[in-house]
């Protein structure tokens, strides 16, 4: 666990003690699935909107898409709430769009306009004699304690199946 001062500063304070600190966890995910179909199919599963409008997860969340662009310097807007009435925004922002290859994409997590969550996302598709590997890689940071409902769970049912557990 880290702790870091943030750089916002007040002519209020009379010394830097005073300013807040934020809690700061940081985490690597790594999925990998072999597919029998073309690294374009695959492709193509991760770059067309997910029709999840108003589903719950096997926990009770809550998720609902805002928006999807699926472009450069465009992005995918969705919310998702817990079963105790706690609801969370989140953006994913392409950075790279690599057309059968590779999907990168900045994602925030933000609860009432506060910043929770923070990821690097990047889903690449290889191909094999069988058909491809696909391996979703996340490099993420929660913030101040968080307890933001686990989006690496949902992400490995998508990759694996509903029965899946990480």
């Amino acid at each position: 666990m880290f702790k870091m001062v943030t750089s916002r500063t007040s002519l209020d304070r009379k010394s830097s003690e005073e300013a807040p600190v934020r809690v700061i966890k940081r985490g690597t995910a790594v999925f990998e699935k072999r597919l029998d179909i073309s690294p374009q199919a695959a492709f193509d599963e991760w770059s067309r909107p997910i029709d999840v409008y108003l589903r719950r997860d096997r926990t009770g969340n809550l998720f609902s898409y805002v928006s999807f662009d699926f472009r450069i310097d465009s992005e995918t807007v969705f919310g998702f709430g817990t079963p105790d009435g706690k609801w969370y925004r989140a953006k994913q922002r392409y950075e790279e769009i690599v057309e059968g290859q590779r999907i990168t994409y900045i994602l925030t997590i933000k609860c009432r306009h506060k910043l929770v969550y923070l990821s690097t996302v990047t889903i690449s598709f290889k191909e094999t004699p069988a058909g491809c590997v696909q391996i979703y890689s996340e490099q993420g940071t929660s913030f101040d304690n968080e307890p933001v409902p686990d989006h690496l769970q949902w992400y490995a049912e998508r990759l694996f199946g509903k029965n899946f557990s990480i």
